[in-house]
C-alpha cells in the first residue's frame, strides 16, 4: 500500500552494531534451546559466552541512560521509539522482533516465532501473544495521537497459533471516550483468525510517560 510506513529497520536505529549484536544473540538462543551436544562442548561454549559478556561489561554505563529517544519522533516512527522493547526492539535480543507497519487506521505486526516462544508443542505461548498485542495496540494509539498506559487487556484464544510460520497481528483504535482509548485487534495465521483481542488504555501526556519510565 502506498500509504504504508515501515516503522522498524529504517533510519538511525535500524541495522546498526547494537542491532546486529542482538540478532546474533537471538540466533544463539534458538540454537541453545535445540542443541544436543556432549557436555564438554556445552561447557566450552558457556566459557566462551561468559568471556564475551565479561568483555562487554565495562562498556555498560552506570546508571543506564534513558532507553527512549526524544518524544518528538514518537508519532513518526514508534518502533524506533522503542529500540530496547521486549516486542519490537531491534536492540533487545529477547524481542523477536516484530516488524510493524502503519496502514491508517491499522497497526500491522508480522513475525515468525521460533522455539524460544513455544507454549503447547508447536504453538506460540499465549503470554507471548498477549505481549505482542499490548505493543501493537500501543503503536495504534501512538499513530492515532492517543498514547497511554494499559489499563486492561483481554484475549480470546480461538485456536492454536503455529510456530515457524509468519503470523499477522492487526490492531486499531475502536473509540475514544474522554481519557479512555478502546482498542481492538486480531491475530491471523494465513487467513485463519487464531486470537481476538481488546484493550483499554488511559490517555496520559507523552512527556509524563517518559518521566515515569526514566530511571531515577
Amino acid at each position: 500500500m502506498e500509504d504504508s510506513k515501515t516503522l522498524r529497520g529504517e533510519g538511525p536505529l535500524g541495522e546498526d552494531a547494537a542491532s546486529r549484536l542482538a540478532a546474533s544473540i537471538r540466533r544463539l538462543i534458538e540454537v541453545t534451546i535445540g542443541v544436543r551436544a556432549p557436555g564438554e562442548v556445552l561447557d566450552a561454549a558457556a566459557d566462551r559466552i561468559d568471556g564475551i559478556a565479561a568483555g562487554l561489561r565495562p562498556h555498560v554505563p552506570d546508571p543506564l541512560p534513558t532507553r527512549y529517544p526524544s518524544a518528538g519522533d514518537a508519532t513518526e516512527k514508534p518502533a524506533d521509539f522503542f529500540p530496547y522493547d521486549f516486542v519490537l526492539g531491534a536492540r533487545n535480543p529477547l524481542a523477536p522482533p516484530v516488524e510493524v507497519e502503519w496502514h491508517d487506521p491499522l497497526a500491522v505486526g508480522r513475525v515468525r516465532l521460533g522455539s524460544a516462544y513455544e507454549g503447547p508443542p508447536g504453538c506460540v505461548h499465549g503470554a507471548v501473544i498477549a505481549a505482542v498485542f499490548d505493543q501493537i495496540f500501543n503503536v495504534a494509539n501512538l499513530m492515532s495521537g492517543t498514547a497511554g498506559p494499559t489499563a486492561r487487556l483481554e484475549l480470546r484464544y480461538r485456536r492454536p497459533t503455529p510456530l515457524f510460520e509468519e503470523i499477522r497481528f492487526e490492531g486499531w483504535v475502536d473509540r475514544v471516550e474522554d481519557r479512555k482509548m478502546y482498542t481492538a485487534g486480531r491475530l491471523l495465521a494465513g487467513d485463519e483468525v487464531t486470537v481476538e483481542a481488546s484493550g483499554l488504555f488511559i490517555l496520559v501526556p507523552l512527556e509524563k510517560i517518559l518521566r515515569m519510565r526514566e530511571r531515577p
